[in-house]
């Protein structure tokens, strides 16, 4: 990728684990969601991209004190402290000046011998950043900056009973500040999750969960996040914000499935049923909730299996998910535009609202992504399907 999108959604191929580039402007304002750099994807041979190194060559940069100059990311975002969201996340805090940092409680729930070495890094760094907030009971500044998501008992503790409320955000609220920018006409970060109470069993369960809506003019694109979460937290989520009348924060143009494409979304076991059975509920909710332009991203490698134990991404997943979206706008991150050479998927949002951009950088005039992912592969075979993707111009 040559450069960053003037606003909009990339997802890069960096094995199975997350790593989503949100873009509000390619100038001044990008937010890292989790991130994932392997020491194989260094490798010029292997399929991943070492996307701390590209955030490193695309990002902005600013002048800090004493004239040193360094690539400046507004946000991380992480949604919970599994080592495939956040491999690398000590390279990036060296090499990156990141102006301000959302986490839920989860990271500080941990002993230290169950964290990775990168959570520990961030841990100490959030640590930092809530001593700056505390001490000017306030806006600490660019690269200080520290936002809690979630309810948590933590705030009653010695460490953050002093921490002020206006960097802690609860489920059901909209943020639109990003590293102390007012942004939003342009930019929408509603909050989903972690709930209250018994939300804290797994760390995955616990993933802040957010709908992310890019504007331009008339032009709008929503992105959906939930994390690692399995099929009861998704489904929560989906009934608590629709009992609420707020369901335009279900909406997606693009959706980045759960924990990888992983089956617990759909396929669940309850507490008094012998074998995990098909929840049609979630997928019904999902695809009502999907907009005319849309499409689900796998971010995981190609190896979609369903053997005894095997990990995410898991093939009866993908069906499932392929079964709500016209052929070819379930994309994986790993099969964009081939498995040989893959490159991160590309969705702007401009005035003629959400757009999928090709590789090459061109928003593809295609009746589908399929069609555009053909064109970049170099088939010429005409997909199936008659429902496009909009006219893109």
């Amino acid at each position: 990728m040559k450069t960053l999108p003037s606003k909009g959604f990339v997802f890069w191929p960096v094995g199975t684990g997350d790593s989503t580039t949100i873009v509000i402007n390619p100038n001044s304002l990008v937010v890292q969601v989790d991130v994932r750099q392997t020491a194989e994807s260094e490798d010029k041979d292997s399929p991943a991209t070492p996307v701390i190194d590209e955030l490193v060559r695309l990002l902005p940069k600013i002048t800090l004190a004493g004239g040193v100059k360094k690539p400046y990311l507004a946000l991380f975002v992480l949604t919970h402290p599994d080592q495939d969201h956040m491999l690398g996340f000590g390279d990036l805090l060296k090499r990156v000046h990141i102006g301000e940092i959302w986490h839920t409680p989860r990271i500080f729930r941990e002993f230290p011998s169950d964290l990775c070495d990168d959570a520990k890094t961030f841990r100490k760094e959030a640590h930092r950043r809530r001593d700056a907030t505390i001490a000017v009971n306030g806006d600490p500044g660019s690269g200080n900056r520290v936002r809690v998501i979630g309810h948590d008992s933590i705030f009653q503790e010695d460490d953050y009973k002093k921490f002020p409320k206006e960097w802690r955000t609860i489920p059901g609220t909209p943020v639109t500040e990003v590293d102390g920018i007012e942004c939003g006409q342009v930019f929408e970060a509603f909050i989903h999750g972690p709930f209250k109470d018994k939300d804290t069993q797994t760390r995955n369960n616990t993933s802040l969960a957010m709908q992310v809506r890019l504007t331009e003019g008339p032009g709008t694109g929503k992105g959906l996040f939930f994390g690692d979460r399995d099929y009861k937290k998704i489904k929560r989520i989906f009934d608590v914000t629709k009992e609420k009348g707020r369901g335009q924060y279900l909406e997606w143009n693009v959706m980045l499935t759960s924990h990888h494409c992983s089956k617990s979304v759909m396929y669940w076991k309850g507490p008094d049923e012998k074998e995990e059975t098909f929840r049609k509920d979630i997928m019904d909710d999902i695809e009502a909730s999907r907009l005319a332009r849309h499409c689900i991203v796998a971010s995981s490698h190609a190896s979609f299996t369903d053997g005894d134990g095997d990990l995410p991404p898991h093939l009866k997943a993908r069906k499932r998910y392929e079964e709500i979206v016209e052929q070819g706008w379930f994309v994986c991150t790993h099969e964009h535009p081939s498995k040989k050479q893959p490159e991160p998927i590309v969705f702007i949002v401009d005035q003629n609202g959400f757009r999928y951009e090709r590789p090459a950088g061109k928003v593809e005039a295609a009746t589908s992504v399929a069609a555009a992912v053909a064109a970049a592969r170099g088939g010429d075979r005409p997909p199936r399907e008659q429902v496009g993707f909009g006219i893109l111009k």
